[in-house]
């Protein structure tokens, strides 16, 4: 089984294997978002993102790979490749609410700055999850400050054992890959389920793709994610590259 991973920086590359501990049998391809750009944290950024993101998913299907995992828990460009492929394709921030629905009745989501509430606070909706929400709770850390383990890990721990004491959340999710490798020890401090979306991300994806190989399961084509008519696209998509 091959998986691409789009969002895979280089101190994500270091122990992501070690962390994620994927199936023996799975291969999983790291690839950074489009170069040049330190964070999404903006919705600007995001942008110029996505046509890179999809470039990649698209090549990856032609190139034979069974699943696509976008690596950011805004889930850019999550709707627009599911157009473009049928591949399964994997967001983070989807995957993990979805099983931390079924682990709890409310789970609290960690964050870096308040900033990204808004946005996460929408696609919830959107999946259909906003009744499980316990909170949301601020590290008051940017994506490159967490960089810093040693101080991320004191956020996490502060605001994790907050949303359990106080908010009541049953599990926390760790509502960015920034906090990649953050949740063992939280779990192990606070006895409930500490989701990290790069793992469940890529388990879920591993789910996937299993199910469109073996029985050819995958997101529907019916409605939301028809696919554009091959002539415009083929036309918009070579005049957009011309372009950038």
């Amino acid at each position: 089984m091959r998986i691409l991973y789009i969002g895979g920086s280089k101190q994500l590359k270091e122990s992501f294997y070690e962390l994620t501990k994927p199936e023996p049998s799975t291969i999983v391809d790291l690839t950074p978002f489009r170069e040049g750009l330190p964070h999404l944290e903006y919705e600007f950024y995001e942008h110029v993102a996505v046509g890179d993101i999809l470039e990649k998913i698209m090549n990856a299907e032609k190139e034979g790979y069974d699943a696509s995992i976008i690596g950011c828990f805004y889930d850019p460009g999550l709707r627009e490749a599911r157009e473009l492929v049928s591949i399964p394709v994997v967001g983070v921030c989807e995957a993990s609410v979805h099983i931390a629905s079924m682990l709890g009745h409310r789970f609290s989501v960690l964050v870096g700055r308040r900033k990204w509430i808004p946005k996460m606070m929408d696609n919830i909706r959107i999946y259909g999850v906003e009744s499980k929400i316990a909170s949301w709770r601020v590290l008051n850390l940017t994506v490159p400050e967490m960089r810093d383990k040693e101080k991320t890990e004191k956020a996490v721990l502060r605001e994790a054992t907050a949303a359990v004491e106080q908010d009541d959340a049953e599990l926390v999710v760790l509502g960015c890959t920034g906090m990649f490798g953050q949740a063992k020890k939280a779990q192990e401090t606070l006895g409930v389920p500490v989701l990290d979306p790069v793992i469940v991300g890529l388990r879920v994806a591993e789910t996937l793709a299993s199910l469109y190989r073996k029985f050819g399961i995958s997101h529907s084509k019916k409605f939301g994610y028809e696919p554009p008519p091959r002539e415009e696209f083929e036309v918009i998509y070579h005049s957009t590259k011309q372009h950038v």
